[in-house]
């Protein structure tokens, strides 16, 4: 299957070409740079109107979701691959609809070739090459913030997910449907932990299963890590792991309430 540009630049704010509207336009590889990554998030946290730095870094982890559900989708399915590592993107924030959005712009789209060995034999070495070199960017943001690494990365895993079964959710071939959903988990929670730089694969997370306020009868999961919208104010997300059992069901009243009116 060839590379659907139009689904990377719809659903993953991956594009090809910079935006002229864009608030704030950083290279990749100079987010590792602490006073420009810092820069980049005070922007951010003002566009977010987030009380503290933090929230900033964590949306900002976050954002990388699209790009990890990228990589594993051209992994599973596609005929050739774009470099989707750090240095070949340029990261713009737009707020063109009244709330930020961030774009990333690749530098070259050229289209590469896979490796001629088996695929088994390079997956995931080549995955785990590209979440290691988010490592620098998860690691100027902790430094920046004082957020740990492990509330950072965990940003991640639940939106590539959703991000992943939506991609599958487009494909007409049941076939490369199931093996998209079926390598993700092969290119996700097997993933030997020292790619991430921490102890634990971030993407071999604890479920903890919620009922839904959005669709009743039905659950969802817990989030892994708190992603600290609360300092945006919005309050607690339904799934947030700091609320208490009466919090949490007090939020979830309150969501059933909204949606019945």
């Amino acid at each position: 299957m060839g590379i659907q540009y139009e689904w990377l630049a719809q659903y993953l704010a991956i594009v090809t070409e910079p935006s002229s509207d864009a608030v704030y336009t950083i290279d990749g590889e100079r987010f590792t740079d602490r006073e420009q990554a810092a820069d980049f998030l005070r922007e951010y946290q003002r566009q977010l109107n987030g009380t503290k730095l933090d929230v900033a870094g964590t949306y900002f982890a976050s954002s990388w979701r699209t790009v990890c559900a990228a990589m594993i989708y051209m992994i599973a399915i596609t005929e050739t691959r774009l470099d989707l590592m750090p240095a070949n993107l340029v990261i713009q924030m737009d707020c063109g609809n009244g709330y930020p959005q961030l774009r990333f712009v690749l530098k070259s789209a050229a289209e590469l070739p896979w490796p001629k060995q088996d695929s088994s034999e390079w997956r995931q070495d080549l995955i785990g090459q590209f979440y290691q070199s988010l490592q620098p960017i998860m690691s100027t943001i902790a430094a920046v913030t004082h957020l740990p690494l492990t509330q950072l990365w965990g940003q991640i895993p639940l939106g590539a997910e959703y991000y992943v079964n939506y991609m599958g959710g487009l494909l007409d071939d049941e076939q490369l449907r199931e093996q998209l959903l079926a390598d993700y988990n092969c290119l996700t929670k097997d993933i030997d932990s020292r790619w991430f730089g921490l102890k634990r694969n971030p993407f071999d997370m604890k479920e903890i299963w919620l009922d839904d306020p959005y669709q009743p009868g039905e659950q969802m999961r817990m989030k892994p890590t708190c992603c600290l919208a609360y300092q945006t104010g919005h309050g607690y997300c339904y799934g947030c792991p700091k609320l208490s059992k009466q919090d949490r069901q007090a939020k979830y009243e309150e969501i059933r309430t909204a949606c019945s009116e």
